[in-house]
């Protein structure tokens, strides 16, 4: 069983240096206008809070156009608000700061004040939030939005955290988006998936699950996917609607499986220095505000991954419904050897009692 903990690590670390967490979306036109929206209300808050006896900085990897950067305003937002503008979260996006494992070591040395992190980075200084992001793991919406608000959960990872003395709060935990298959060719079965070349995240987990699948799991750049299923040096590859059409995969993968294997985890940290530096109403607002976000961030990227598969439909893109059940036969069953070797188990637990 060890050896999940010793690739897990191994792979969460590949993952940022391949930078799989820069898969980004455009937004679309409904929720574009929300975004706008958002941005205005900063924008205001901004201006009125030159007066504000705090001001911070707050990062992220995506692009200005992409949730993340809707969510980081949305917080930063309720912040003012629930501090009548007396603090301020100034936001940096598309990697101003550096990439998430450098803003990650910039908030634990108290030089970055907040971070929105995606779940699978956050992995390689805290392994135990890998687990999050097995695949089948979560049933549906509902369930990944129970186990994302759920108080036991949340307080398991900051004890965790917390005796690692890292020097950096986990404010909380997001549902953040679906991953379905998308092939060259149809793929309507387990039969149909065997011996499948399918690009999947540096991760060592994500590997083992495909393998099993009975797919040939093969590590390639974001940055080359396109060119590896052009060129057919992988068949296929995983990921959510919105960066499905952002990076064009779909001119060269027009059908998707929906294989709703994986619910996307992201977090939003805080450096402890920043938290310890402010009167206790205003870090209560604060967790207040992160607490609210996590409901705001799950609903906006699944509107927005929902009008980017009206759109592709209308590409043509074909889009393959199949009984998910004998997928998730061959992967639950690893869930308990991970979550043993994660130091998990009660994770587990729990997130199989709020099923």
């Amino acid at each position: 069983m060890k050896k999940h903990l010793v690739i897990l690590m191994s792979g969460v670390v590949s993952m940022i240096l391949f930078g799989c967490a820069a898969e980004q979306a455009p937004q679309t036109t409904e929720a574009a206008q929300t975004a706008a929206e958002n941005s205005g209300e900063a924008e205001a808050n901004a201006d009125a809070a030159g007066d504000a006896s705090y001001t911070f900085r707050m990062g992220h990897s995506q692009a200005p156009d992409h949730p993340f950067n809707d969510t980081c305003e949305y917080f930063a937002n309720l912040v003012a608000e629930k501090t009548n503008g007396d603090v301020q979260i100034d936001i940096f996006p598309n990697g101003q700061l550096g990439d998430e494992a450098t803003m990650l070591e910039s908030c634990s040395m108290g030089t970055l004040d907040f971070l929105m992190a995606n779940g699978a980075n956050t992995a390689a200084i805290v392994p135990e939030l890998g687990f999050l992001g097995v695949c089948y793991l979560f049933d549906d919406e509902e369930h990944i939005a129970r186990a994302a608000d759920d108080e036991q959960i949340f307080d398991m990872y900051t004890e965790m955290i917390d005796a690692k003395n890292l020097n950096i709060k986990l404010l909380n935990l997001m549902g953040n988006g679906m991953r379905h298959l998308y092939t060259t060719t149809p793929v309507e079965n387990l039969d149909d998936l065997k011996g499948m070349k399918i690009r999947v995240m540096p991760s060592a987990v994500d590997t083992e699950v495909w393998n099993t699948l009975g797919a040939n799991a093969t590590t390639v750049a974001f940055s080359e996917v396109y060119s590896a299923l052009q060129t057919h040096m992988v068949d296929g590859a995983e990921n959510t609607f919105s960066s499905y059409a952002a990076s064009k995969h779909n001119e060269v993968a027009p059908y998707v499986t929906m294989t709703e294997h994986q619910w996307l985890v992201t977090e939003l940290w805080a450096a402890e220095q920043t938290l310890s530096g402010l009167p206790e109403e205003y870090v209560d607002a604060i967790y207040e505000a992160a607490k609210e976000t996590g409901a705001y961030s799950l609903q906006y990227q699944l509107e927005i991954d929902a009008e980017y598969q009206a759109q592709l439909q209308e590409e043509g893109v074909t889009f393959i419904e199949i009984d998910i059940e004998p997928w998730k036969a061959l992967i639950t069953p690893l869930h308990e050897g991970i979550a043993a070797d994660l130091g998990c188990t009660e994770i587990l637990n729990r997130i199989n009692e709020l099923r």
